[in-house]
């Protein structure tokens, strides 16, 4: 399938070799089956349209259209599909209007349309073929997802050409996707090629870096035109002139193409002897206003108003649409617009297009304020009447005076759930803008107000509170105000501000009264419990509102599992209270069954179980996590359940696999810019150290942009600064952690074992009354809670600062029970050298064995080395490490290995864990040669 190119401007394109060679070379790649950029970056009139067509040229595996485009055509070779698209100053403003363009011609028939948006890709089907109605909010990062998988399906059919003319005006969500495209398409036969004018000021600079900047990318200037070239445009229109006109003429437009030939022209129509002195001077400035203006008045009033109607509709202009702007009937529509292609302003044929993007600025320059407003309005009118779609009306109203009109406050809000739906927020964000200057009435600003901070809590959660605060301040209705109330704490709360948070919330719920509102004061309620607990003086009164909730009557679906989850992390810090599992269990099978679980169910019912060691659920939850995650796209929620399975495998002492999860977990959450980063950096940290990775922990810690606040994150760079010798600075982390944790009402010890990383640290220190003290709270709080692993742990730090193999016993006496794999080889280890201090040699031998086969089976690196010293000084050989075998993966190939045998296939891995097929094929060629098989059906049987 291949588009038609476009028709020939002009001749040979003078002194742009280099670059119609780099162009050929990026087409050709993909050909070869490597994905490459070309970013075409220039000043108005400089050819970097002529440059796009020129590419376009090439994969098409055509010749003719410039000679140097054709001779680059018989070395390249042809694409399976040229798509290309333009961005225009109306469409900015349109969700995925770029990527919509590239894509929709070919997705009209129904039997390919399904093809191209199978698997993953389907979750762009909201941006490239929205249906009608359609306005669920949906996560950014899936719709990126599922349209790099759009490229990816139609890639596998042959090479494909992207081509984006004018892209600085394409909207900021097709540049996004164009980015996140540009850091993956290497492993694609996808070339993209890109003209921009900079600076583009309506998206944030590192999505431009990563275009600009990509690994693929090949970054193009072409620059103006030397004197001799420009002699060659002006002996091609004026074939006698004196090589003083050809001097003027580059003097005049610094080399500029465009400038040139338009200054010839001007010069040609108006009887102008260039040779005269100072005649090229008087030309010049405003020469394409000039000449756009000379061209208008010869048209006549019809033309004139037919080039406002294009100017005012953007890019690919309908007849019908010309008609209803400019009032003229279609055949008067017609006939101006044939006049307008004969003089150069507009492309021949249909729909209607400026020739240039300059041209089209100076049409659009000429129309007052006034005569803009009304032209907006009637096309904004008319794609209403034919039911065009909110985000092409509003694309108008943006443009309108602000008069105060419920009608486009209706359309603007309209649209921004519409972008809400696609996973453009920014977008909403600009339509509710537009709709709170409108201004809406006076009853509907807080609702209003509401829309636009919660679009912009996804783009930036500091600037979402201050327009959520307005909102609530605003609202006198109970009901909106509990509305507010519930999305300005949840953004309060991811930037730390939890007492505002709860302020808000008294202040909602205090005005909800009635039967009418039990469901909304339930789900406030839900949420003001799960702060209060983070205030001592309020835990007890939050404890209270949980039992009367809990004993009038059955819980909601919204704000019931959330009360349930967060009764059950109370009863949990009460040793006498057994009922914590089975609340917890009940709060993540109701959360399970909603469509999206949510997060603040999930974590607290999670921690419950983990505390008590009962990991089975909290494997099944993330599993099922992962599963709608993966169903539906979504990246918050795949990161989400990623952590929550690496901490299980963690637990279950699986650190190869834990870290497959935690370093997937948080690249995407750097990627996507999201805040549970927090979480997904102390895990991957964790995780480092334990596999001795210590030098990458500290490198990825450091560059981290995130809060040291977070009770998870203490401990994490407390065991980090544990194992760089940094025990001062390790104390006072761990003490930190234990704080947090104490101001939020949290002794169980099985969360975070803050107490022994403290006694730790204070041994390293030299401080043994302190260590002691330290091991001797942790035992306590092990034995109190009756908590297996938690209590091993703590005898086994009591016995190294103690100094006594009894604690050291007992550790391992408890542990060998529990699934904590992990902390059981540590105790053999543990226990084992202080045998050989006690100059028990033999019995220490026997327990290093053990310890140092747990430990490689678990993947503690540091601790199967420092096993073998101690085998090592106990007269013992240690094992030798393996270099084969399923020990020997990595965590990235073990990940791949696990989905591989269980039956997916190369591009479901990858769609599974949010990577390219490429990357699958490498990480399995690994599998099979360490493994010594031939093909995934042999995998599972050495996996296990």
């Amino acid at each position: 399938m291949t588009l038609t190119p476009p028709a020939a401007r002009g001749t040979a394109i003078l002194e742009r070799d280099h670059e119609l060679a780099a162009l050929a070379a990026v087409v050709r790649a993909a050909g070869e089956g490597r994905g490459a950029l070309a970013w075409i970056e220039g000043p108005p009139g400089i050819g970097k349209t002529r440059l796009v067509d020129a590419a376009r040229t090439v994969a098409l595996g055509k010749t003719g259209q410039a000679g140097q485009a054709g001779q680059a055509g018989q070395a390249g070779q042809a694409c399976h599909a040229v798509l290309a698209a333009r961005g225009g100053r109306l469409e900015r403003d349109f969700a995925f209007g770029v990527v919509r363009g590239l894509f929709e011609p070919l997705l009209t028939d129904p039997a390919r349309r399904d093809g191209l948006l199978a698997g993953a890709a389907r979750l762009a089907a909201p941006v490239v073929t929205p249906a009608p109605g359609d306005d669920a909010t949906r996560d950014a990062a899936s719709t990126l997802h599922g349209i790099y998988w759009l490229v990816a399906n139609l890639a596998e059919r042959g090479p494909v050409l992207l081509a984006v003319d004018d892209a600085h005006l394409a909207d900021a969500a097709s540049l996004r996707a164009l980015a996140y495209l540009a850091r993956r398409v290497g492993e694609l036969p996808v070339a993209l090629v890109l003209a921009v004018q900079t600076p583009v000021d309506h998206v944030e600079p590192a999505v431009l870096d990563a275009l600009r900047e990509a690994e693929v990318t090949t970054v193009l200037r072409p620059g103006p035109l030397s004197r001799d070239a420009v002699a060659t445009l002006v002996a091609g229109a004026l074939p006698h002139a004196a090589p003083a006109v050809a001097d003027a003429c580059h003097e005049a437009t610094g080399g500029n193409p465009l400038l040139v030939r338009a200054l010839l022209v001007a010069g040609a129509e108006t009887g102008t002897d260039l040779a005269e002195p100072g005649a090229v001077a008087r030309l010049a400035p405003g020469v394409v206003a000039t000449f756009v203006d000379r061209r208008l008045r010869e048209a006549g009033e019809d033309a004139v108003a037919v080039a406002g109607a294009v100017a005012v509709l953007g890019a690919a202009a309908e007849l019908r649409h010309v008609a209803a702007v400019s009032g003229l009937d279609a055949d008067a529509v017609a006939r101006a617009a044939d006049t307008l292609a004969a003089a150069r302003l507009l492309r021949p044929g249909r729909p209607l297009a400026f020739g240039h993007s300059l041209i089209e600025q100076a049409v659009a320059d000429r129309l007052d304020p006034a005569t803009r407003h009304r032209a907006h309005r009637r096309a904004a009118a008319a794609l209403d009447a034919e039911g065009a779609g909110a985000e092409r009306v509003a694309a108008h109203l943006l443009r309108t005076e602000a008069l105060g009109d419920p009608t486009v406050v209706a359309w603007l809000r309209a649209a921004g759930r519409v972008a809400l739906g696609k996973g453009a927020p920014e977008t909403a964000r600009t339509y509710l803008r537009r709709a709170v200057a409108e201004p809406p009435p006076p009853a509907e600003r807080p609702a209003v107000l509401h829309e636009l901070g919660a679009a912009t809590a996804h783009v930036s959660f500091g600037e979402g509170v201050a327009l959520l605060e307005e909102a609530f301040a605003t609202a006198v209705d109970p009901h909106r105000r509990g509305l507010i109330a519930l999305e300005l704490a949840r953004a309060l709360s991811v930037t730390l501000a939890f007492g505002r948070a709860l302020e808000v919330l008294d202040e909602a719920a205090a005005a909800l009264t009635g039967e009418d509102h039990g469901e909304l004061a339930t789900e406030i309620a839900a949420a003001t419990v799960g702060l209060a607990r983070r205030d001592p003086a309020r835990r007890a009164a939050a404890a209270e509102l949980t039992r009367t909730l809990r004993r009038d009557g059955p819980l909601p679906a919204r704000g019931g599992p959330a009360l349930l989850a967060f009764t059950a992390l109370d009863a949990l810090q009460t040793a006498r209270d057994s009922t914590a599992v089975d609340l917890a269990r009940e709060a993540l099978d109701a959360t399970l069954r909603e469509p999206a679980p949510d997060p603040g169910v999930v974590l607290p019912a999670t921690m419950v179980l983990v505390a008590i060691d009962h990991l089975d659920p909290v494997r099944a939850c993330a599993e099922a996590m992962l599963a709608g995650a993966r169903r539906r796209g979504s990246t918050y929620d795949f990161v989400a359940a990623s952590v929550l399975r690496t901490q299980t495998r963690y637990l279950q002492g699986r650190l190869v696999e834990a870290e497959a999860d935690a370093r997937l977990a948080d690249a995407l959450a750097v990627e996507h810019g999201l805040h549970t980063r927090r979480y997904t950096l102390a895990w991957l940290v964790v995780v480092l150290v334990e596999r001795g990775a210590v030098d990458e922990a500290a490198d990825t810690l450091a560059a981290a942009d995130a809060p040291t606040g977070l009770a998870y994150l203490l401990a994490a760079r407390g065991r980090l600064r544990l194992a760089q010798g940094r025990a001062a600075e390790a104390r006072d982390d761990f003490a930190g952690c234990g704080e947090r944790l104490r101001l939020r009402g949290i002794e169980h010890p099985g969360l975070l074992p803050w107490r022994t990383g403290l006694a730790t640290a204070l041994h390293r220190l030299g401080d043994a009354e302190g260590a002691v003290r330290a091991a001797d709270e942790a035992v306590a709080a092990g034995r109190r809670f009756a908590a297996p692993r938690p209590l091993g742990d703590a005898l086994r730090v009591r016995g190294l600062v103690g100094g006594t193999l009894a604690p050291l016993r007992e550790a391992v006496t408890l542990l060998e029970p529990t699934p904590a794999r992990l902390e059981l080889a540590r105790a053999l280890v543990d226990l084992a050298a202080a045998l050989r201090r006690d100059n028990q040699r033999v019995a220490a031998r026997g327990e290093l064995a053990a310890g140092q086969d747990l430990a490689r089976r678990c993947g503690a690196d540091p601790l199967v080395e420092r096993a073998g010293q101690e085998l090592r000084a106990a007269g013992a050989r240690p094992r030798r490490v393996a270099v084969t075998g399923a020990e020997s993966l990595t965590a990235a190939e073990r990940r791949v290995a696990d989905l591989a045998a269980d039956g997916l296939s190369n591009r479901e891995v990858a769609q599974a864990l949010f990577v390219t097929t490429k990357t699958v094929e490498t990480h399995l060629g690994h599998v099979y040669r360490k493994l010594g098989v031939t093909g995934r059906d042999e995998i599972a049987a050495l996996l296990e």
